[in-house]
C-alpha cells in the first residue's frame, strides 16, 4: 500500500555466527584454531620441561622457571582458564563433527579406504579420549597434587640467586615421580598416544586453514608427523633421562 514501509528482516550478525559455528565448515574451523592453540601450548610446555637437563638449567634453573610461573598470580589463572576453555571447545566441536560424519554416512564404505588412512587418522576417536584422560591425570599429579604425590608438599629448594628464597622443589617432584619405572613407562606411552593423535591432527588443521594446496601439499603434510614426533621425543626425554639416571 502507498505510504507503507516494507520492512525486510535479515538475520543479525549474532545469528549468522551461530549458524556458521554450528555448520560443518564452522566446526572444522573451530577444531583447527583451538587445536593450533593447544599445539603451541604443548611446545611451550615441552621447552619448559627440557630445562631439567643439566646443560639447560638443571635443578636451579628448572625450579626458578617454575617459581616464576607460580608468581604470575592472576595472569597464571587467566591462562589456565583460557586453556580449559580452549580444551572444552575443541572437544565439543570434535564430538560435533564425529556425530555429523556418522549421520551423513550411517553405512560403512564398501571398500577398504579406511585401511589406506594413516595410523593417526584411523585412531583419532580412540587417542583423543585417552589423551584427555592423560592430561587430567597429569594435572592431578603435578598441579593439584591429588594422585601419586605423597610427600610433594614438603619438598622445598633454596634458590642460589642471592635472595635466600625457598621455593617448591618441582624438579625434585619430577625426579621422585619418574624414578618409578611403571609411572615413567605409563607417561611415555601416553605421550606416544599424544604424538599419534597430533600426527594427523596437525595435518588436518593445516588443511582446514587452507595450507594444503597442490603446490606444496606433500611438504605440508609431512609437517604434522614431524612436529608430532618432536613433541613426543621432547616430552619422553625427561622421564626416560630420570629413569636412566641422567637427571637426578
Amino acid at each position: 500500500m502507498d505510504g507503507d514501509v516494507v520492512k525486510v528482516s535479515a538475520p543479525g550478525v549474532d545469528l549468522v555466527l551461530v549458524r556458521l559455528f554450528k555448520s560443518t565448515v564452522g566446526q572444522k574451523a573451530v577444531v583447527a584454531v583451538t587445536g593450533a592453540l593447544l599445539v603451541a601450548f604443548a611446545f611451550a610446555h615441552m621447552i619448559g620441561h627440557l630445562q631439567m637437563f643439566p646443560a639447560l638449567g638443571g635443578q636451579e634453573g628448572y625450579n626458578l622457571y617454575a617459581e616464576k610461573l607460580q608468581s604470575l598470580g592472576a595472569i597464571k589463572w587467566a591462562v589456565r582458564g583460557g586453556l580449559l576453555l580452549v580444551v572444552v571447545v575443541h572437544i565439543r566441536a570434535s564430538l560435533g563433527l564425529v556425530a555429523r560424519n556418522r549421520a551423513a554416512r550411517p553405512v560403512a564404505y564398501g571398500h577398504n579406504k579406511w585401511l589406506a588412512a594413516s595410523l593417526g587418522a584411523q585412531t583419532m576417536r580412540v587417542t583423543g579420549p585417552l589423551v584427555a584422560f592423560f592430561i587430567l591425570y597429569h594435572i592431578l599429579h603435578f598441579t593439584v597434587l591429588a594422585v601419586s604425590a605423597t610427600g610433594y608438599e614438603t619438598m622445598d629448594y633454596a634458590l642460589r640467586d642471592g635472595t635466600g628464597r625457598v621455593v617448591a622443589d618441582v624438579y625434585g617432584r619430577m625426579v621422585h615421580a619418574f624414578a618409578q619405572p611403571v609411572l615413567t613407562l605409563g607417561y611415555v606411552f601416553s605421550v606416544g598416544l599424544l604424538g599419534i593423535h597430533l600426527s594427523h591432527g596437525i595435518s588436518s588443521l593445516l588443511q582446514t586453514l587452507g595450507l594444503l594446496n597442490a603446490t606444496y601439499r606433500p611438504a605440508v603434510r609431512s609437517v604434522g608427523p614431524l612436529l608430532a614426533g618432536l613433541l613426543t621425543a621432547g616430552f619422553a626425554a625427561v622421564p626416560l633421562a630420570i629413569l636412566a639416571g641422567v637427571i637426578q
